[in-house]
């Protein structure tokens, strides 16, 4: 079954036929990829990236990328940019800079529900497109820019995933809040699993699982997040606001930036100051 509706404000995609991109992709519009089962591979300019069931990529206006491996279904949403950055706007109070997704594996379960109800919708309807499926689609785009803005990894919210923190389980969610509260402390996996009361191995497992990335890089990516302020907002240097944040040297905080925004914090600062 393949399905295509498109409206001003995105597009809908559905499919269980397709072929594997043999070129590259750079399109002005947000994309929302999901995995409804299995593995699924893109290319993107610093990495290969593989997400899982449950798991989605996001892709920012222009970022060139490359379908390497889909399994079973691809589920994909266009946004139009404006509608992100107006949602972004409205509920983040912030100045005009575009909202920039972070590019890599992420899941939230309200965004599960979410792909859930809008597939059935689509299913019951026989995916006709009339003037109701035009209604039923634009408000489905805008609550999605509203969920991607609170429950995804992106440059306007300092957080990660607040609301996957319960989802996560109790001995996860211990960790994730011991991480938050002394997020600039120098921790080790045998301190995570002392707090989640689980082997290292096993926490290892269970939070990859769970939140989509190794306990250390959830680690990483909160302090990176937590930085973005002073980055947008103050004159402290880039290498005493990664050193603040808890990063070994302004050369990780570099690179981990680049590789999630797919730009230096330098550039990100200028950026958000035009």
């Amino acid at each position: 079954m393949n399905k295509i509706l498109s409206t001003d404000q995105g597009l809908f995609l559905f499919k269980t036929e397709f072929e594997q991109e043999s070129i590259r992709r750079s399109d002005n519009c947000y994309k929302f990829i999901y995995s409804l089962g299995g593995d699924m591979t893109y290319q993107l300019p610093h990495q290969d990236l593989t997400f899982y069931t449950d798991q989605m990529l996001l892709l920012n206006p222009y970022d060139p990328h490359r379908q390497l491996e889909v399994a079973h279904h691809k589920f994909l949403i266009e946004l139009n940019p404006e509608l992100i950055n107006q949602a972004a706007k409205n509920l983040m109070n912030h100045h005009s800079a575009d909202i920039q997704f972070a590019q890599m594996p992420q899941q939230s379960l309200q965004i599960k529900k979410w792909v859930a109800f809008i597939l059935d919708y689509i299913d019951v309807s026989n995916g006709v497109m009339d003037a109701s499926m035009k209604v039923f689609l634009d408000n489905s785009f805008t609550q999605l820019a509203i969920l991607l803005m609170k429950g995804s990894i992106n440059s306007y919210y300092q957080d990660v995933q607040p609301e996957a923190y319960t989802a996560a389980g109790f001995p996860i969610y211990k960790v994730l809040e011991a991480m938050k509260e002394s997020y600039t402390s120098n921790w080790t996996l045998d301190d995570m699993a002392a707090i989640a009361q689980l082997d290292k191995y096993r926490l290892s497992h269970i939070f990859k699982e769970k939140m989509g990335v190794s306990p250390f890089s959830w680690l990483q990516i909160y302090r990176l997040q937590r930085s973005l302020d002073k980055l947008q907002f103050t004159d402290t240097t880039i290498l005493q606001i990664a050193m603040d944040s808890g990063f070994s040297s302004v050369s990780v905080y570099n690179r981990l930036f680049k590789k999630l925004y797919g730009m230096t914090p330098s550039y990100f600062r200028r950026l958000s100051n035009t």
